[in-house]
């Protein structure tokens, strides 16, 4: 079963949507460039965001206006071996595999991380989904980008609102962990995330609510509260949920 290793975010304007995520209480990284070499002379820029388990990538979309809305727009699965994963899913569609390096813009005597990586093309759930090989915590990280104001420890998954699985979520569920994914109706998504479209929402678990209270307060981010954990509506230019839980003692 492989877990959920990231969820990407396409962005105009990088530097408004690290703001976004800094006013929530993230530790940012520095900016970073991605190369392929599928894709000679292509370069992506990107930011960021480690957590203990699983991370964020911001990266920069120069095809997309700067004001446009930003959310999760996949969820890549983490192995250790893209060929026994990509055995595994056989029976499903695949996209070619690609690989990726990601170098820091300012050199912090760190070595690059590398990543290869397929998508899967068929539909399972609302946001597209991959496998990705590479190392965990990455080579290229600093301990300090893993601790949060906010606490936040993990990217448990996702919430849709107003939506279902696909039609192969059954059949993954046998080899990709999407037990984190959340279908909510449209009252309930809208009640905890305002209008949010599309109606997705990440879910973040933190060690403290507490810290996440005080982080949104810093930044004056109105948040609302139920049994279930926070719910935020976040600044511009995300337009998404965010829900940050706090797991109960054992």
């Amino acid at each position: 079963m492989l877990p959920l290793d990231h969820v990407p975010f396409y962005t105009g304007d990088l530097e408004a949507l690290t703001r976004a995520f800094l006013a929530l209480g993230f530790v940012v990284s520095p900016r970073g460039d991605y190369t392929s070499p599928e894709h000679p002379g292509s370069n992506w820029t990107s930011h960021a965001v480690f957590l203990r388990k699983g991370w964020l990538d911001l990266q920069h979309n120069p095809h997309a206006s700067s004001d446009a809305p930003v959310g999760p727009r996949a969820g890549l699965f983490l192995t250790d071996d893209l060929d026994a994963a990509a055995a595994c899913l056989s029976g499903f569609r695949t996209r070619p595999t690609y690989r990726l390096e990601r170098r820091w813009k300012n050199d912090l005597g760190l070595p690059s991380e590398t990543f290869a990586l397929f998508d899967i093309g068929e539909r399972i759930s609302p946001v597209g989904l991959a496998v990705i090989q590479h190392h965990y915590p990455c080579h290229d990280t600093l301990a300090a980008w893993f601790d949060h104001p906010n606490s936040s420890e993990e990217v448990a998954g996702l919430i849709f609102g107003a939506a279902e699985p696909g039609p192969m979520a059954g059949q993954a569920a046998c080899h990709l962990d999407i037990s984190g994914f959340r279908y909510w109706d449209e009252a309930k998504f809208k009640a905890a995330f305002g209008h949010c479209e599309p109606q997705v929402a990440l879910r973040v678990r933190v060690g403290s609510l507490t810290k996440v209270r005080a982080a949104l307060d810093i930044a004056g981010i109105a948040f609302v509260e139920t049994q279930d954990g926070l719910h935020v509506t976040p600044p511009r230019p995300l337009a998404c949920g965010f829900q940050f839980f706090q797991s109960l003692p054992h």
